[in-house]
C-alpha cells in the first residue's frame, strides 16, 4: 500500500514539476515580450500592452512559488511515508 501511495506521489511531483517548468518558460516570454515592447517609441498602447504583461509576470510568479511550496509539501508526505 505504501509502495503505491510513494508511486502516486512521484506521478505528482513529476506532473507538478514539469508544469512548474512550463510556467517558468512563460513568465521569461511574456516578460522579456514585456520588456521588448517598451524599447520601442512610447504609444499609450505599448505602455498598456506592456504593463498587462507585467502585471501576467507577476501573477505567474506568485503561481510558480506556490506550486514550489506544494512540490516541497509533497516531498516531505513522501519522506513520511514507510
Amino acid at each position: 500500500m505504501a509502495g503505491h501511495q510513494r508511486d502516486d506521489l512521484k506521478e505528482q511531483i513529476k506532473y507538478e514539476t514539469e508544469v512548474a517548468r512550463f510556467l517558468a518558460l512563460l513568465t521569461v516570454g511574456i516578460g522579456g515580450s514585456s520588456i521588448g515592447l517598451l524599447l520601442g517609441t512610447l504609444t499609450p498602447w505599448r505602455v498598456a500592452l506592456a504593463a498587462a504583461g507585467v502585471l501576467s509576470t507577476l501573477a505567474l510568479a506568485v503561481l510558480i512559488w506556490r506550486l514550489d511550496r506544494r512540490i516541497r509539501a509533497l516531498l516531505a508526505q513522501m519522506k513520511e511515508l514507510p
